[in-house]
């Protein structure tokens, strides 16, 4: 379900469910989160690269797991670990990324994606509230409106508009120049000074969102009124 990797101070982390998108289910999301704060304890690991394999980076909640508050409190548990892990956490991106998935990267610090790259929030249209902090985060990326048209309409936009909406850092050509370009922006973070790095991190969350803790608590007690 999960691979994970250290090389020259990155631990790769993939998503390997390709035959499913490499949708979440409840025992991926808690293999997940195990690896980010594995990785947050590893002192050799100085950055952290996500990607998933096959053709989709993550298609989000896999719809034939039984959803239920665990799974939620996982989603929560996983946004914060990977907004106050001290490292850098750069997010590689092809093919869809919908609903949770698309949600994990506002949680990472750099998010690349390929040209064809998909991303959509379809939660609305599904009885469903936002996880992962979306709430805060997309309008502080995105713009309010821009956040309220993502959310409200739940349709599908490109890499092109998601770079152009300040929610990814670049667009590479095709998924080969991704991998090696996600790879190289890694090795460059992991090459700076790893305190500083952290007190930047921490310091830029704490100013652009606030009180995270509690914008993830607000989030699952509105999905569970809406259920």
């Amino acid at each position: 379900m999960i691979r994970v990797q250290v090389n020259q101070a990155v631990c790769d982390i993939q998503l390997a469910r390709p035959t499913r998108l490499n949708a979440l289910t409840l025992a991926s999301t808690q293999a997940l989160l195990e690896a980010v704060r594995e990785a947050r304890r590893d002192d050799a690991v100085r950055a952290l690269l996500l990607s998933g394999e096959g053709r989709a980076f993550c298609a989000g909640k896999d719809r034939d797991d039984p959803a239920g508050p665990e799974f939620v409190a996982l989603l929560q548990a996983l946004a914060e670990a990977l907004m106050d892990c001290p490292k850098p956490v750069v997010a590689a991106v092809h093919g869809w990324a919908v609903g949770a998935g698309l949600e994990l990267l506002l949680n990472c610090d750099l998010v690349l994606a390929a040209r064809g790259a998909r991303f959509m929030l379809p939660e609305t249209h599904l009885g469903l509230f936002g996880t992962g902090g979306v709430a805060a985060l997309l309008p502080r990326q995105a713009g309010l409106g821009r956040a309220k048209g993502i959310l409200m309409l739940g349709e599908a936009f490109g890499a092109a508009q998601a770079e152009q909406w300040g929610l990814v850092w670049a667009v590479l050509e095709d998924e080969a120049a991704l991998h090696a370009e996600a790879r190289r922006v890694a090795r460059r973070l992991a090459g700076a000074d790893p305190a500083l790095m952290g007190r930047l991190k921490a310091a830029l969350h704490r100013e652009a969102v606030g009180d995270l803790q509690g914008v993830l608590a607000r989030e699952a007690d509105i999905h569970w009124q809406m259920r």
